[in-house]
Parts: structure tokens; sequence; C-alpha cells
């Protein structure tokens, strides 16, 4: 999931694998390794990078829907009586997974 989502992040603030490179401070072959999933990187290194796309180190370890970054990155542009619409709907819809789960709440 990490090597999707660094892909996915990179092309979306529209970078190469060597404009990373060079912001994190490592090689281009770092990248590419991590990318086709050869390597990973260390904490430090997700940290970093999580810093970089603005996202958590649980998005970028595939621990965090997408959905949930692409609103709260948006939610403070949306309209007050539209953020309350999506924050209900998000709520109902949390309510029926965990009963459908026989999970109480």
């Amino acid at each position: 999931m990490f090597a999707q989502r660094l892909k996915s992040l990179r092309a979306e603030k529209g970078i190469n694998q060597n404009e990373l490179a060079q912001a994190m401070n490592v090689k281009q072959g770092t990248i590419g390794n991590w990318e086709t999933q050869k390597r990973a990187p260390d904490s430090e290194m997700l940290i970093r990078l999580a810093d970089y796309f603005d996202v958590s180190t649980d998005y970028l370890l595939g621990k965090e829907s997408s959905e949930l970054i692409f609103l709260t990155r948006h939610l403070s542009s949306i309209p007050e009586e539209d953020r309350s619409f999506l924050i209900n709907n998000f709520n109902n819809t949390i309510d029926v997974y965990l009963k459908s789960k026989g999970i109480k709440t």
C-alpha cells in the first residue's frame, strides 16, 4: 500500500522521483526502490514524507482512507451548511457500518 500511496501523492503533486529525492535528500534510486517495494523508508523518513505531502503516516501506510484525507484537506473550503451535511452523513454511515458488524456504540 505504501508504494501505491507514494506514487499517487507524487503524481498529485506533479513531481518526478528525482524531485522528490532532492526534497528528501536521498538518491532517486531510493525513491524507485520504495515505489517498487524493494525497500521501505525508516520511521524518520516516513514522518518526513508525511509532512512533505501533508498527510498522516497512517495514510502513507494504508491505515487511513483517501476519502478521509480528501475531506480533511478540503473541509475548510466547504460552506458551513454543506460541512454540517457532510459530517452528519459521515456519522450516519459510520453508525450503519458499526451496526452491520454488531458493534455497539
